[in-house]
């Protein structure tokens, strides 16, 4: 009869530790407050997912083309059982100084829901008139979230005016 009880035993604590192995994985893969960024820029779209903001890295980067607009969506998702509260504060930077507030939210996410927000940066509204475009320019889009910071880096590669080809037609 003993034995009977330790074999019910080792399986019960089997099962007690598969079960905490997948409540960890619920806990730490999948509830919290994530946020993804798609930027769109001309023809292409860029999404800066959660995990690159988990990976640790502090900024993104992405290409405009000259005086053009870059428009953004921001989502936040809360995964928690409680309702998520926080301030959204979005701003643009070049040098370290300020140039623009673009977005000032309160968020209030109820439990298991997302909110997105949206917004545009027009590059030429911003560029300073003497600045040409033969140079490299760039902007930062600091998105604030409560202590977190994100960083997304917009930069335009200078253009160049089209060079002119004379074709010389051969004598004769």
């Amino acid at each position: 009869m003993a034995a009977k009880k330790r074999k019910n035993l080792f399986l019960y604590l089997t099962l007690v530790c598969f079960l905490a192995i997948i409540f960890i994985f619920i806990f730490d893969g999948y509830l919290g407050v994530y946020d993804t960024v798609f930027i769109n820029t001309g023809e292409y779209e860029t999404e800066v997912d959660a995990d690159t903001w988990l990976n640790r890295d502090t900024y993104r980067a992405v290409g405009v083309d000259w005086g053009e607009e870059a428009f953004f969506r921001h989502e936040v998702d809360n995964r928690w059982f409680s309702r998520y509260e926080d301030d959204l504060n979005v701003s643009l930077w070049h040098s370290g100084e300020k140039v623009s507030d673009l977005l000032n939210e309160e968020l209030s996410i109820a439990a298991f829901d997302k909110v997105e927000l949206e917004w545009t940066v027009d590059t030429a509204e911003y560029i300073p008139p003497d600045v040409i475009s033969d140079q490299n320019y760039s902007f930062t889009v600091i998105i604030k979230r409560g202590e977190l910071e994100r960083n997304i880096i917009i930069y335009m590669e200078p253009t160049f005016p089209p060079k002119t080809v004379i074709i010389e037609e051969p004598p004769g």
